[in-house]
């Protein structure tokens, strides 16, 4: 009979994040207690005749705990990605008059390059130390790909409102996470009058920062990590037979773990034809 593992879900928080400002190019406001997403007709909440400007959002996960508590339930990495949810809380009350509140649509994006700073700018005391709006083309790029299109709420009277995003999982997002690399999300309007203000990382009190759920799945017997067992496993086997475990991808043709790819992998993985992960 197939072993049938139980999803397993891991929660990461962010590592650094920061907002930025059309208007303030130059600003940095990592230490910001909220983020901000905001199109061009977007409406201050504390000044609601003024218009705020463009805001887009940058947040940087650490993928290494996920991949090392999935490992830990399933086996080094013998799992598979089967879900990625980002956690926010909109703050439908923000208290600086720079943050916009109003209803729309933003885009998620995963972007390849990590390598940028938060800073330790505010809205009250903005530095030059970290990202800014002018920033960005040195970290977005052709080969970041869209995760998807969300909508806040952007209205009262209640505060603090979840906002649940269930991503897309092109390969890059998924190989950041199964091979521990640091993760970057590009939030950015979709929509003109989006006033989407949300709690950052270095939110205070009991507010929630952002988070990210990674949801995790393995049949034993799926070498190819598929999340299905069938003739395809077959057929990775079949093409790795009396190969050294240790190159490349071979260690996954190795089905029942004694170290060797032979026909016994190949009997394992028969034994299990037409199991799949719960759902599929």
């Amino acid at each position: 009979m197939p072993c049938l593992a139980e999803p397993h879900t891991v929660t990461v928080n962010p590592s650094a994040d920061t907002f930025v400002r059309e208007a303030q190019p130059d600003s940095n406001f990592g230490k910001a207690g909220a983020l901000s997403v905001a199109g061009p007709d977007a409406f201050s909440y504390v000044l609601p005749t003024q218009h705020v400007g463009r805001f887009d959002s940058f947040i940087r996960f650490p993928a290494a705990s996920a991949s090392a508590a999935l490992d830990s339930q399933f086996g080094s990495r013998r799992w598979v990605v089967t879900s990625v949810v980002l956690n926010l809380t909109e703050q439908t009350k923000p208290n600086n008059p720079i943050f916009a509140l109003g209803p729309g649509t933003f885009e998620v994006r995963w972007v390849q390059q990590d390598s940028w700073t938060e800073g330790t700018g505010t809205p009250s005391l903005p530095t030059t130390d970290g990202l800014a709006w002018n920033g960005k083309p040195l970290v977005l790029g052709a080969d970041d790909a869209s995760l998807g299109t969300f909508a806040n709420v952007g209205a009262g009277p209640a505060d603090n409102i979840p906002i649940s995003c269930t991503l897309g999982l092109p390969a890059a997002l998924v190989n950041d996470i199964r091979d521990g690399a640091q993760l970057t999300l590009f939030l950015t309007p979709a929509s003109s009058a989006i006033g989407f203000t949300f709690n950052s990382v270095n939110v205070t009190g009991t507010r929630v920062p952002p988070s990210i759920s990674v949801t995790a799945d393995r049949v034993d017997g799926d070498v190819n990590l598929d999340c299905k067992v069938n003739i395809l496993d077959l057929i990775f086997i079949r093409n790795r037979i009396n190969g050294d475990v240790a190159s490349g991808d071979n260690w996954q043709a190795d089905a029942n773990g004694d170290g060797l790819i032979n026909i016994l992998d190949l009997i394992y993985v028969r034994n299990r034809l037409n199991a799949a992960c719960t759902g599929l």
